[in-house]
């Protein structure tokens, strides 16, 4: 994914793959299709904040989307053979600004270290959902530096 840097108030498909699950190809079907609307700067697919969420919301997408989330959960609990402390978490921020929200996880993971970090992002009923699963101390560091930001 080396097209996961922020550009101003857009996302690129990198962040797109990030936090819905579905392939760059998957996305790139819905951009062929008209599912998904965006901008190519210099050879590269920007959407603003609002073509994101009509993709998360489009009827055809949500299945899709929702299933990959709940595979992410599903997949953590079936494993039984862990060689390492891991952990997934799943935040309900009602109150708190999807757009926001979206934004500090994904620009936190791109310019993280982290390894084998598992996100997902999801708005439920104009609340928004993260999930995250992986290195149990990483996951917390990611979570405790969105709620230091938001006590701030």
């Amino acid at each position: 994914m080396n097209d996961t840097s922020a550009t101003g108030k857009y996302y690129t498909l990198g962040h797109l793959s990030l936090f819905t699950g579905l392939t760059d190809r998957t996305l790139r079907n819905y951009l062929s299709s008209g599912i998904l609307e965006g901008e190519k700067i210099n050879g590269v697919w920007h959407f603003t904040p609002e073509q994101a969420q009509a993709l998360i919301t489009h009827p055809a997408v949500r299945p899709q989307i929702i299933a990959k989330k709940n595979a992410l959960i599903y997949d953590f609990l079936l494993e039984n053979k862990r060689k390492e402390q891991a952990c997934c978490i799943i935040l309900d921020l009602p109150g708190l600004p999807e757009k926001q929200t979206m934004e500090y996880f994904c620009h936190a993971i791109n310019e993280g270290s982290f390894q084998n970090l598992e996100f997902s992002f999801d708005s439920v009923r104009q609340t928004p959902r993260i999930i995250l699963r992986g290195k149990t101390e990483q996951v917390l560091s990611l979570v405790n530096g969105y709620y230091a930001l938001q006590n701030a």
